[in-house]
């Protein structure tokens, strides 16, 4: 009997409870809050249905909510901003803060202190920005064009060897192993990471892939439910412990002649140096590369779209034997692609955290907010992208190179822009290029489905992408 009036009165404080939080809520709107939606209990608000399918989601909850609209996550307060009018408020705005957004996050995930984040984070940004900007790129052009060349030219000899008999394989397993090497060796210096060492380099991409995987789960759940997650963020923090040690000993006067990892050690002033490598790796694998993967699967997917990037990429790499950007230039067509692949890939969402009170089409946001915005779902607008769903490179083909229309936000905007943007861009136009010249490729099973789990970060594929190659014609 005892037991049963426990549970019902336990029920009618939860009734009450949610009767309460609904009278604030209504009271809210009339101070015209945003539309605000939070689901069945107050603290969790719609926590469990965002967490079925969160990009799903938050598109409903627009058309249900309309263009901005709040959702209370787990005790967060979220205000969405889906109109792109209003995202200027988002990425110019002085009120709103994207260091606050993240701190958190960056803490629970690289170990980083709230102290030592703020006193650092502006400089690493600003000096990655600075490195890898558009006009110290030509350097860059020339290593990775022959990292990238070592490793598929060794994916073509497996194929000679069998005396060209078609070479199975998973395409995004042998696009995230070759661009791996390539790009580690070229951001953080030749083999300083276990990319030489074929056994070493397996056991450094089984612990980087279940990092990356979870990522961001574990900017929110605790660590207990993330044991596997955490000894391979362990993993990874010992490496880069000893690999930092060893390049403090070793930087280079010149400054020029530095690695970026160098760059940023020399710049960070506590202990943290080996947490912010770790987050610069990732940071350099963890998007660029599935989009490479996205772009080689609709490339391969579109016969009209494939014809034209072998007729480019083939005549123009066959004339030349290095590549730079006068290289790159010829072949446009083959970057409309890989933008285009960007549009419909984009990570989830972005945020900033808002400092102080401010109005979007009437409504006020109210400081301590998390304001998002969504390039996944702001790429699918048809009124700036007509067709969305459909891989149409042509839209770009009049698109000037260093500039991008407001609509497209795949690399942020504002203060806190995406710094190796330009280096993305490099490194997946001459990836792509490369591989469209030296391979015929047919997808087995089409393009796989997208994840549509996460938020942050390029969207990885739900099923494998079993490929057959053989050699260029």
């Amino acid at each position: 009997m005892l037991s049963w009036l426990i549970v019902i009165g336990t029920c009618l404080l939860i009734v009450l409870i949610f009767f309460i939080f609904n009278i604030f809520d209504t009271a809210s709107n009339r101070k015209k809050l945003p539309p605000f939606y939070s689901g069945w209990i107050p603290w969790l608000g719609c926590a469990l249905e965002f967490g079925k399918n969160p990009l799903r989601f938050i598109n409903l909850m627009g058309h249900k909510l309309g263009p901005v609209y709040t959702l209370k996550v787990a005790g967060e307060r979220m205000t969405f901003l889906t109109d792109a009018k209003d995202f200027h408020n988002f990425f110019q705005s002085t009120d709103v803060d994207f260091q606050k957004a993240v701190q958190s996050s960056v803490q629970k995930i690289a170990s980083v202190t709230e102290e030592a984040f703020f006193k650092n984070h502006t400089k690493i940004h600003d000096t990655v920005k600075g490195r890898l900007s558009f006009h110290k790129l030509p350097p860059f052009c020339e290593t990775l064009h022959s990292k990238f060349k070592e490793h598929l030219v060794g994916i073509k000899n497996q194929i000679t060897i069998k005396n060209g008999c078609e070479f199975e394989a998973e395409l995004n397993d042998l696009v995230r192993s070759t661009m791996y090497k390539s790009i580690m060796d070229n951001l953080f210096g030749d083999g300083v990471l276990p990319t030489h060492d074929e056994a070493a380099f397996k056991e450094f991409e089984k612990n980087f892939l279940i990092f990356d995987e979870q990522f961001e789960y574990a900017a929110r759940l605790p660590k207990i439910f993330l044991r596997e997650w955490t000894k391979s963020k362990n993993w990874l923090l010992q490496m880069f412990t000893r690999v930092t040690k060893q390049c403090m000993q070793t930087i280079p006067a010149d400054v020029e002649s530095r690695s970026l990892l160098q760059t940023l050690i020399a710049v960070i002033d506590d202990d943290f140096s080996p947490n912010w490598s770790m987050m610069m790796l990732w940071a350099s694998l963890a998007n660029a590369i599935p989009i490479t993967f996205w772009t080689l699967c609709m490339i391969y997917q579109h016969q009209r779209v494939l014809e034209k990037v072998q007729s480019e990429v083939r005549q123009v790499l066959k004339e030349n034997e290095k590549c730079d950007e006068s290289t790159l230039a010829l072949m446009p067509y083959t970057r409309q692609c890989i933008l285009e692949a960007i549009r419909l890939r984009s990570p989830g969402i972005f945020t900033r955290r808002v400092i102080k009170e401010f109005r979007v089409k009437g409504y006020n946001i109210p400081v301590g907010d998390l304001l998002m915005v969504s390039p996944f779902w702001a790429h699918r607008n048809s009124q700036q992208f007509p067709d969305p769903e459909e891989f149409k490179p042509e839209r770009w083909e009049n698109i000037e190179k260093n500039s991008f229309p407001e609509s497209f936000i795949a690399f942020g905007g504002g203060r806190y822009q995406c710094p190796g943007r330009w280096f993305a861009l490099l490194e997946m136009h001459i990836y792509v290029s490369l591989f469209v010249s030296l391979f015929d490729c047919k997808l087995l099973n089409g393009v796989p489905d997208l994840c549509e789990l996460h938020l942050v970060g390029t969207q990885q594929p739900v099923q494998k992408c079993p490929v057959v190659l053989s050699l260029a014609k």
